[in-house]
């Protein structure tokens, strides 16, 4: 909880000096990127939080390695970071960009869960509808999972809307089980 309050603290600093700077796009493209490549390979940020190796040598690795891929922002930030032994928070400090980033553009990812497939045409009147009861843009992403029989799961943020036949038969069960018979 505690990392996900600094983590939080530094990709608000971050989002408003981009923000400032105009460059809110390159650098969320850049901080997404560098935080997809650490999340695959846990290398990098291993040997940059390893107290062994002196911070002036993981500052010249980082800047041998990023100086030409990143901008100017987004590389003092990671700097930053390896300066107050905070590198171990990227992937975390990326989500809570994202958020934010989401928020900036009035945007919601819609996770829906069907157990088939749906045609393009109901999606597009599932994203129109979503965007009539939220206000905002949605950005939807689908998967198929069996197990809820059928019916379908939305999940909006922290909103999660079930209307699966699995969910409707446990609370069927629920309910009977409740009951009392003389």
């Amino acid at each position: 909880m505690k990392e996900t309050h600094v983590a939080r603290r530094y990709a608000q600093a971050l989002f408003n000096v981009a923000l400032s700077r105009g460059s809110i796009d390159i650098i969320g493209s850049e901080l997404f990127q560098l935080k997809s490549f650490s999340d695959k390979d846990k290398r990098l940020i291993s040997f940059l939080e390893a107290p062994q190796v002196l911070t002036e040598h993981k500052v010249a690795i980082v800047k041998t390695l990023f100086t030409t891929r990143l901008s100017p922002a987004l590389l003092s930030f990671v700097l930053l970071l390896i300066e107050k032994a905070r590198i171990n928070l990227l992937s975390e400090i990326g989500r809570e960009f994202e958020k934010l980033l989401e928020e900036y553009k009035g945007l919601i990812k819609a996770r829906v869960t069907t157990a088939v497939d749906i045609d393009s045409d109901y999606k597009r009147r599932l994203v129109d509808k979503l965007e009539e009861i939220t206000g905002k843009k949605i950005e939807l992403f689908h998967r198929i999972n069996k197990s809820i029989i059928g019916g379908i799961i939305v999940q909006l943020n922290h909103k999660i809307i079930d209307r699966s036949v699995r969910f409707q038969l446990n609370s069927l069960k629920h309910d009977l089980m409740a009951l009392k018979v003389y």
